[in-house]
């Protein structure tokens, strides 16, 4: 019987291929999951790099949510409309989790909605790349033991503390606690530091253990290893002892003492073999106008975007399906995602794309890696999804090389013959705290040079914050295609600082960008009749250039109240008319500014409210937006309702005005915990007003639909 069932599913994984031919583009690209000593990791990566704004709440609760921006994202990811979800079983001491993605108030922001089957407390940041973000939940702190602190030689006799020391003791563990439970890590070690300089004392054992534990959360994972042997070494028995001898076994280090002594699980080998499937399929109907698009957004704080005088009937498919087949020696994944668009319009086209349909087979604990299919690049780097192969082989500790090739999957614009070649050497520790790449890319279509550029990024993080810059040159152009720093300082009082300074050619910069305005079918019929340097000016007229600057700061201002706020400017050059893609003009320089203020379980335990005032300024006009969205829960999150309304008002320079009000609904109720129904409504009512003319104009958008959790 459990063959049968491993032939099915097997099958119906395979099935779902065929149906993924007619399916587009999705922001959330994968979750992985792992067990940090008694903290649940998740790292969540999208197609492009992201910034984390802000998370709510901090405390303790089953309902979080996160903000986050895309930066550089392209206009198939942009364009997502509808929900993206993840759903992971309960294991061992991972509980059940739900991951929602929603469109957030403008076209580069997404709302992330985590739901957890227990109330839990939840911090965030920056991933181990630029393209993700780092969700962990925490587990419980050391509980007091209450016990009196031997001696390390075991041969004196146990003294108790003064009643002075006593005090101290209970004082410092106390904010050594609330500090951890805050995510402050820094204050935490602080506290902790000065409780184990007092004399021995009941509070010595716990804040041993916390100490380690507070480094390995703050990234440092050097010093948690000497401070969790040191434990083991003053104190070789007990609960402490097994629960610090796992978290180094989940860090890959062995204690140094007997390990007879105590019994080691390591979280990888706990990990059950066999066949293990994931995975939803969703179905939506889209109705209403549709949207405008353009081959590039900046975030001015404000969507200027609005919807278009085209009516839409489409039906929708949303798949997600996955396979992993884990042995004592390797461990292999089969991968499936996409999004497909049959119009029911006479004026609309299908669309479809897979975002990715790959086999991934890793040999364990060698790092050799070898994927297959649809795929993103491994790491890093203006690569792009490709249809091809990619080999991961670890040269020594800390390096490793990466090699990709294929052909580019969903190009701008499509041409004969097209071939990729990608070569990234990565380095974890080139000094403490600080990895990166460089990268070399070369792309040809019928053996002429399309693409060569040379690469190079780097990431620092430590406690205190992280830093991620890349640098991407054009040698066949012989110009900058990209460059970007984004920075993340945690200062005092939880108060989040974030830097981000962006500029790149959009779109990217490739030979095949000159047959957007010549109309040519390729690279070598056009060259029959310009030289190289008239098809390479075409190709950089068509690129605009898109800078933006960005300072935001996030900081709690009590239990329930978080206040964030940035400043912006952005400038992006006139782009063309591509495909279904519109024109757009210069926006010259803009400058934003936007406040959001979050409250969360503010009349319940499952519910939070954002309050926003976004100013934005430019050449030809001025807009102001204020904006309320809300995400409440009910029924321990089976049935979510979330409400939202925008007023924007504009006036240029010629003396013309528009406001343009829109409220929504969204909503989604779990009819089990497999199915789930979801949909949205968006109505939108504009007034323009100028020197000679008064209309007014409404319109709405809306989608209805049903996901399944396959397995």
């Amino acid at each position: 019987m459990q063959s049968r069932d491993t032939i099915r599913r097997w099958l119906a994984v395979t099935a779902l291929v065929a149906l993924a031919q007619q399916v587009g583009a999705q922001t959330l690209n994968d979750v992985s999951v792992s067990v940090q000593g008694d903290d649940v990791v998740l790292q969540v990566s999208f197609p492009s790099p992201v910034r984390l704004v802000q998370q709510t709440p901090h405390a303790a609760t089953q309902l979080v949510q996160f903000q986050i921006e895309l930066l550089g994202a392209d206009e198939v990811t942009l364009g997502q409309r509808t929900s993206d979800s993840r759903r992971i079983p309960a294991t061992g001491t991972i509980p059940e989790l739900t991951l929602l993605l929603n469109p957030g108030l403008n076209r580069t922001t997404r709302q992330i909605t985590l739901q957890i089957d227990k109330a839990t407390q939840v911090r965030s940041g920056q991933g181990k790349n630029p393209n993700s973000i780092e969700i962990v939940l925490l587990g419980e702190l050391p509980k007091q033991s209450g016990q009196v602190l031997q001696s390390a030689t075991e041969t004196q006799a146990a003294t108790v503390a003064s009643a002075e020391v006593e005090a101290s003791a209970a004082e410092l563990m106390e904010s050594a606690r609330t500090a951890m439970s805050k995510g402050n890590t820094e204050t935490a070690i602080t506290k902790l530091n000065q409780l184990l300089l007092l004399p021995p004392n009941s509070a010595t054992q716990d804040a041993q253990e916390m100490i380690g534990l507070a480094w390995e959360r703050s990234g440092d994972f050097g010093r948690a290893k000497l401070e969790y042997e040191l434990y083991l070494k003053l104190f070789q028995a007990g609960e402490g002892a097994q629960r610090v001898s796992q978290r180094l076994a989940s860090m890959g280090v062995a204690p140094t003492r007997p390990a007879s002594s105590v019994e080691i699980v390591s979280p990888e080998a706990a990990k059950q073999t066999g066949v293990r499937y994931n995975g939803n399929i969703a179905q939506y109907y889209f109705g209403g106008k549709t949207r405008s698009q353009s081959l590039v957004t900046l975030d001015g704080g404000i969507d200027q975007s609005t919807l278009s005088r085209t009516t839409e009937s489409a039906l929708v498919t949303n798949v997600d399906v996955g396979a992993r087949y884990s042995t004592d020696e390797s461990d292999t994944r089969a991968v499936l995602r996409g999004t497909g668009s049959l119009n029911l319009a006479a004026t609309s086209n299908n669309t479809s794309i897979l975002n990715a349909a790959y086999v991934d087979y890793r040999l364990k604990g060698s790092g050799l890696a070898l994927r297959v299919g649809r795929q993103s690049p491994i790491n890093g780097g203006l690569l792009g999804l490709f249809d091809g192969v990619s080999l991961t082989y670890p040269v020594r500790q800390g390096m490793r090389v990466n090699l990709m090739g294929g052909v580019p999957a969903n190009p701008l614009v499509t041409v004969p013959d097209e071939r990729l070649l990608a070569g990234m050497v990565e380095f974890d520790s080139v000094l403490e705290n600080l990895s990166g790449d460089v990268y070399v890319i070369n792309q040809t279509t019928q053996g002429v040079t399309n693409r060569r550029a040379l690469g190079a990024e780097a990431r620092y993080s430590n406690e205190r914050g992280s830093l991620y810059a890349l640098l991407d040159y054009d040698q066949l152009f012989g110009a900058l295609n990209a460059v970007s720093i984004q920075a993340s300082v945690q200062g005092a009082g939880q108060t989040t600082y974030t830097l981000l300074l962006d500029s790149r050619k959009a779109p990217s910069l490739q030979m095949t960008n000159a047959l957007i305005s010549t109309g040519a079918a390729s690279l070598s019929e056009l060259l029959q009749t310009q030289s190289i340097d008239d098809v390479m000016a075409s190709a950089m007229a068509t690129s605009a250039q898109a800078r933006q600057i960005l300072l935001s700061a996030s900081r709690p201002i009590s239990e329930k109240w978080q206040l964030t706020g940035d400043i912006r400017f952005s400038d992006v050059g006139a782009l063309p008319a591509v495909g279904n893609f519109e024109a757009t003009p210069a926006t010259g320089a803009q400058h934003g500014l936007s406040l959001q203020l979050t409250g969360s379980n503010l009349y319940s335990r499952r519910d939070i409210n954002n309050f926003n005032l976004s100013l934005l300024s430019t050449p030809s006009f001025r807009g102001v937006q204020l904006a309320y969205n809300n995400l409440t829960g009910f029924g321990d999150n089976r049935f979510t309702l979330e409400p939202s309304i925008r007023l924007y008002a504009q006036r240029d320079n010629v003396g013309a005005s528009m406001l343009r009000i829109t409220p929504g609904l969204r909503g989604s109720y779990n009819i089990s915990k497999r199915t789930s129904l979801m949909g949205e409504l968006l109505l939108e009512h504009s007034t323009n007003q100028g020197p000679t003319n008064y209309d007014t104009s409404t319109s709405a958008f809306f989608y209805f639909g049903i996901r399944y959790e396959l397995f």
